[in-house]
């Protein structure tokens, strides 16, 4: 029987691994634009992968083999190994591809490793700000702007849905991206701001940390959340995965969960 993992340490190679990935991936950020060959594209014309992601989920993956061989690993850009010992890590190299080849600093490292119940340990880190968000499930949710500091997050302010500030993203489908617009209609008058920022784990820990009321995106991949609806759900945040939001998401303060909820439902895309 696997012995029981020590959930700091984990915590840890997590951290070390995120920060490793995003040197790399700040190196890298030099050299490369949005029109730079080698870029390719994924699900649409307006999803792009990059040498830069591949050699991001690449670092992790060594790291995590040579710490964690028995481990499972699931990755964006491919990543793929059966566990035998109870955990998986979830990654997502580069989240927030297109802002990283515009050279814009709202891109992160997203790592999380889950058991049956769901993810242990959270890790997402802003390289361009030296930012580290992480969370240990029932252990609290902290941010750290360097790597001597850190801050318990939570518990999340009070307000009104018509006080808060939302967060989304949107599909690279255009069929989906008409739908998301036309919900924007009935979304956009009821509170007090949208922000688009194109990482949505980033999105994640700026309502764990207060600077977000709450996000909402109706379609989203696991690697996209794994660790930071951990960090939002342990800052106090009500998080809803389905049914309502069976291929999305919804994180927000609890003050405004339910009737931001009953709002989106009314339209469902």
């Amino acid at each position: 029987m696997p012995a029981v993992p020590n959930l700091v340490d984990l915590r840890e190679l997590a951290v070390r691994l995120a920060i490793a990935a995003g040197s790399e991936l700040l190196a890298r950020q030099r050299s490369l634009s949005i029109d730079a060959a080698g870029v390719e594209t994924k699900s649409s014309a307006n999803d792009p992968v990059s040498a830069a992601d591949r050699a991001s989920e690449k670092l992790i993956t060594d790291g995590l083999t040579a710490d964690r061989p028995g481990d499972g690993l699931l990755g964006e850009e491919g990543a793929s190994r059966p566990s035998t010992t109870g955990l998986t890590w979830v990654i997502d190299p580069l989240d927030g591809t297109v802002n990283y080849l515009y050279g814009r600093v709202d891109w992160s490292v997203s790592i999380a490793v889950e058991d049956e119940n769901g993810a242990l340990v959270g890790v997402v880190h802003q390289p361009r700000t030296g930012t580290t968000w992480s969370a240990v499930r029932g252990a609290g949710a902290y941010r750290a702007d360097a790597p001597s500091d850190g801050r318990r997050l939570g518990p999340l302010r009070q307000t009104r849905l018509e006080a808060s500030l939302v967060c989304t993203g949107f599909s690279y489908l255009p069929e989906r991206r008409a739908e998301q617009a036309a919900l924007l209609q009935d979304l956009l008058p009821a509170v007090r701001d949208i922000r688009r920022g194109g990482s949505a784990a980033l999105d994640l820990c700026s309502v764990a940390d207060g600077t977000a009321d709450a996000y909402y995106e109706h379609l989203i991949q696991p690697w996209d959340v794994a660790a930071g609806a951990l960090i939002v759900r342990e800052a106090g945040a009500t998080v809803v995965r389905g049914p309502l939001f069976p291929q999305g998401i919804l994180a927000a303060a609890p003050s405004v969960a339910t009737p931001l909820q009953e709002l989106l439902m009314r339209r469902s895309v």
